[in-house]
This record gives structure tokens, sequence and C-alpha cells, in this order.
């Protein structure tokens, strides 16, 4: 057992190392010799403050000021920081003020003592003792300080974020275990470093034991920081209408492993986190408006002057119809069998059955006004000309063709 223990702070921040009597052990024996070593200061701590010395009161009341300017210091600071603007609880001056209240009343004494110790000399047995609780404090602490940290940004961006509330604290709760065991487990290697023990040994099991965990569970891990990263990046959430790939549907639900799409001829498909977030995906909730391209086309037997209303006719149409904004109509060229025109307009409500009544009233209203205008929609025809045949020939081949073919214009020539 070592009466005066090696402790070494941070990795070497700060070393304190009074004549080690042996090599770093056991983590066991090492807490062993720690208990006994602060038990021991304690005791002559005590002792020394109970003799009346002029230097022990002195130390006593320098302990006792330093405690009570900390947690002046701190009341203050909790009194003045939900003065500060924030936008919900999770602003940083909330979470500030959540990481002060978390200073906690073991740490405060603990630096009064060593603060005291400054100012006044204590016996070398209490000054060991007293840079071990310091230094096991301050681990304690910073790791209770961290993991609110790091808990309060994690609920941050969820209460920030609109997406599914049931897959959002799914990830929360995924997200502040992971914390919680990283942000421990390096602390409860930093005490037993602190106090002696030998961790080489430890790291090397946990470095092992995590890589074959790392491999054996890869493709969960995979999907897990998949699913995170579509909670929180929000490329889509639950009822959004995405399409990937050659398939499109709406977003059922968001798991920590797979994510339920429910397609448009009905049946739900299930796809991995990581294999829908490999694909490109169009989400078309996300859409403003709609864009809507309709081409049509007029007999070329039209007269110029009609076919060069038709333009501003149908512009009229749509800028009388609510929910539709023209973007252009145009001419668009000389087809095979039609004069060809351009109508490109915007569905204000991007929703798809909502667009599809949207375009057909639309175009309703263009069949009933080039009705009434006598402008004549084109289909499909063929012209064929008979020249130098007689007149029976000519007849006899025209019946037999308007027979056979629909849609044909027969030309004579004589």
């Amino acid at each position: 057992m070592h009466t005066s223990p090696y402790l070494s702070f941070s990795h070497g921040v700060r070393q304190i190392q009074e004549a080690p009597s042996e090599a770093p052990g056991q983590p066991l024996d090492a807490v062993s010799d720690v208990a006994d070593t602060t038990s021991e200061a304690a005791i002559s701590f005590l002792q020394w403050i109970s003799s009346g010395q002029r230097e022990a009161l002195i130390a006593l009341a320098v302990a006792f000021g330093s405690a009570a300017l900390f947690y002046g210091v701190r009341i203050g600071l909790m009194m003045f920081l939900p003065k500060l603007p924030r936008r919900d609880q999770y602003s940083l001056s909330a979470i500030v003020r959540r990481m002060v209240g978390r200073i906690r009343s073991y740490f405060i004494f603990a630096a009064s003592l060593l603060i005291a110790g400054q100012f006044v000399g204590f016996p070398s047995s209490v000054d060991a003792g007293i840079q071990i609780v310091f230094v096991l404090a301050s681990v304690l602490q910073v790791a209770e300080l961290l993991q609110e940290f790091i808990v309060s940004f994690i609920k941050r961006g969820a209460v920030r974020n609109s997406g599914d509330a049931v897959a959002l604290a799914s990830a929360v709760n995924v997200l502040k275990w992971l914390a919680n065991v990283s942000i421990w487990s390096v602390a409860l290697l930093l005490i037993l470093d602190n106090i002696g023990a030998d961790v080489t040994a430890l790291l090397a099991g946990l470095g092992i034991g995590g890589v074959a965990i790392g491999l054996a569970a890869q493709g969960i891990f995979k999907d897990l920081f998949s699913a995170l990263s579509i909670i929180f990046d929000r490329p889509f959430q639950r009822g959004d209408v995405i399409r990937y790939g050659e398939t499109w549907g709406t977003i059922e639900d968001i798991g920590l492993k797979t994510t339920r799409i429910r397609s448009k001829t009905g049946e739900q498909i299930i796809i991995s986190n990581t294999n829908l977030l490999d694909l490109e995906i169009h989400n078309l909730a996300r859409m403003p408006k709609r864009r809507i391209e309709v081409g049509f086309g007029i007999i070329y037997g039209t007269h110029p002057d009609q076919a060069d209303s038709v333009v501003g006719m149908v512009s009229k149409l749509v800028n009388e119809m609510d929910g539709i904004d023209l973007e252009c109509c145009n001419f668009a060229g000389f087809g095979a069998s039609s004069l060809d025109f351009e109508l490109v307009f915007y569905s204000l409500n991007p929703d798809y059955i909502r667009s599809r009544a949207a375009t057909s009233k639309l175009l309703l209203a263009v069949f009933r006004k080039f009705h009434e205008e006598g402008i004549d929609f084109a289909f499909p025809t063929q012209t064929i000309h008979l020249a130098s045949l007689p007149a029976d020939t000519t007849e006899e081949i025209a019946g037999a063709v308007e027979r056979s073919l629909k849609n044909v214009t027969i030309d004579e020539a004589a």
C-alpha cells in the first residue's frame, strides 16, 4: 500500500509524483490504495483543524470564503441568464444556464480546499489527499457538464425539428445513450488512470471488443446512422410524397433501420435507410407549385388570323382560372399533320390529385372555346395524291382507301 500515491492529471497537463512505491497495478488495488490515502488525509485534516493552529483556521476561512464566492457566482449566473433573449428552452443561454446549474457542491468544495492549500501550506498527507479529491471531482464535473451540453444540443435539434415525433424520440434516446456511454467510459478510464491503475490492458480489450462488435453489426449501425441522418437532416418526413428510382409513394414511417412507404399502387414498400439514401430522392411534397406542360395542335386548314389568336385566347383562359399561373403559351412549330402549340403553366397547389383536376378543368375550357370559335384540333392525317389515272380507277382506289383507312384525305388531281 502506498501512502504517497502517483497521480497524473489529464495525461501530463498536471502531474503530481511523490515517490511512487510501486508501478501502476490492478484497478481494484489502485482504488483501495486511493481510498486508504484519502481516509488518512481526511483524518489528518480534521486533526490539524481541531488543533487550533493559526494556519489551520486561516485555511478553513479561505476554503469557506472560496466556496461562498463560487456559490455566489453560480447564483448570479442562474439569475442573469434567463433574462437573455432566447427562442426556446434549448437556446444557447438556456443550455448554459442548465450547465451552470449542474456545477456540483463536491467540485466547489474540492476547488475551495485546493485554493486554501495555495494560501496556507497543508501537511503533506493532507495535501496529497486534497489533490486526489480535486482531480477525481474535476473529472466527474467535466463529464457531467459535457453530458448536459451534448444531450441539450441533441434535444435542441429534436425540438426544432418538425418531423415525426415518435421517430425523433427514438433517435434522441439512441443518441443520448451513445453520448452517455462514451462520456462516462472516458471519465472512468481517466479516473482509473489518475489513481494509478494500469488501463493499458483494459483499453486493448475494449478496442478489440469494439472492433468485433462493429464488424458484426456494421449493417445495423449503417442503417441506424442513416436513420439519424434522415431524422435530423430531414430530406423527407412522414406524410411526404417522394420518388426514388422508378418508384414513388407516401412516407408512412421512419424507423431506426427501415423506412416504410405506401406506393401509388397501394402496397407498402419497406426499404433500408442506407439503401434509400443511396438513391436520388425527389421530394414531391416540397414543391411550392407544380409545373405542367401541355402540347396541342390545330389543323393546317386553320386561317392564319385564327391561328394567331390561339395564343392570346388560351393565355386568357389560364389567367381567368383560379389556382393556375401561366408561364407561357407559344406557337411551337409545324408538325407532320398539325400546327403545334406549347402551353406551360403552374398549378399553385402542388398536390398531385388537385393539379390533375386543375389541368382537366383548363383543358376542357380550351376545348369548349375552340369549339365556339370553330378551331379544329388536329389529328394524324395522310393525304394521297392520285394523278394521271382514269376517273373510274381513281374513284375505285379512293373508295378502297377510305374503307381501309380512317382519317385519310383524298386529293384528286386531274
